[in-house]
């Protein structure tokens, strides 16, 4: 039997190889190639469909409360291990038997090692295992075809208000002193960002130590005005700032930690009426770029597919 270390290490060279580079094993599955013809009555939009809803849950509110619950020091490591055996194979055989095998392969293995693991071994495990399934869902979220939505709008949407635009809004007062640039190829858009490190240290920390990175750059379908991209990092950091997503500035940046471990942009209005984890906020003299961003990655994630690169650095 092998490993977890040795599991967790080959974990995170398949996501550093599929960083920069679309999984092939996923363009086959959203190409209808993937070889097992799963999908009723000759038709692979259902196998699709439902895979990448899946992986959405998984990535999200599956493993990761798992990595948390690992990393906390509340739970043995037998405890731990038959919490993996009893919510994982729902997720990762269905995803293997829909085409994902290699992300199958790694969470049949893990719970195969996990038994004579340590606790520390399980949490660096379960964290490889999410930064995986995050950069298959990264993929998966710039490919799907958002544009059948044009078959799905509403009657009549409410005219958007200018006013939230107004720069005298946003908020004067310094929330840190550190900075990040972000900039955006091949647009040629880069702003600054001063992080919330006086409320959000640990959040902000984490991702410094994370930065230099370059990661695609994809939209939000549902929120609004929202970009996001998945980021390599897996924060378990505490958060003492949230604020309300529609209530956020002109320019707010955001950090979700729940959702895939993006870094998230607020552009314009939104409607989304959760609390999410302030990262920082975008320089007041660098708000007149961010407009023509988003609706340039709209097109992009919605429309052409044309991949736009994040890169995130220290300033």
């Amino acid at each position: 039997m092998t490993d977890v270390k040795t599991i967790a290490a080959a974990l995170d060279a398949e996501s550093a190889a599929i960083t920069s580079v679309e999984p092939e094993e996923w363009r086959l599955v959203r190409t209808g190639r993937h070889g097992d013809n799963a999908g009723s009555y000759g038709q692979y939009f259902g196998t699709y469909d439902i895979a990448a809803g899946m992986l959405r849950d998984y990535t999200g509110y599956t493993l990761y409360p798992l990595v948390r619950m690992a990393r906390s020091g509340k739970y043995t490591a037998a405890e731990m291990a038959q919490l993996f055996t009893e919510f994982d194979p729902a997720y990762s055989h269905y995803l293997g038997y829909s085409g994902l095998r290699k992300l199958g392969d790694f969470a049949e293995r893990l719970r195969e090692a996990f038994p004579a693991a340590s606790i520390e071994d399980i949490a660096t495990g379960l964290a490889a295992l999410n930064r995986y399934a995050n950069r298959l869902n990264a993929w998966n979220h710039h490919y799907f075809p958002w544009d059948l939505g044009e078959q799905f709008r509403y009657d009549s949407v409410s005219p958007e208000d200018r006013s939230y635009f107004d720069l005298t809004r946003i908020p004067s007062e310094a929330i840190g002193d550190t900075w990040i640039r972000m900039s955006w190829e091949p647009l040629g858009i880069s702003v600054k960002v001063q992080l919330a490190t006086f409320r959000n240290p640990e959040l902000c920390r984490d991702v410094l130590e994370a930065a230099p990175f370059r990661v695609p750059q994809s939209h939000a379908m549902v929120t609004g005005k929202s970009i996001y991209a998945w980021t390599p990092i897996l924060s378990t950091a505490p958060v003492a700032w949230r604020e309300i997503i529609r209530e956020a500035p002109f320019g707010r940046v955001r950090f979700s930690q729940n959702t895939g471990q993006k870094i998230i942009v607020q552009y314009g209005p939104t409607t989304e009426d959760l609390l999410a984890p302030v990262l920082g906020q975008i320089a007041v003299e660098d708000l007149g770029q961010i407009e023509r961003l988003g609706a340039a990655i709209w097109e992009s994630n919605y429309t052409t597919k044309d991949v736009i690169w994040l890169t995130v650095e220290r300033l």
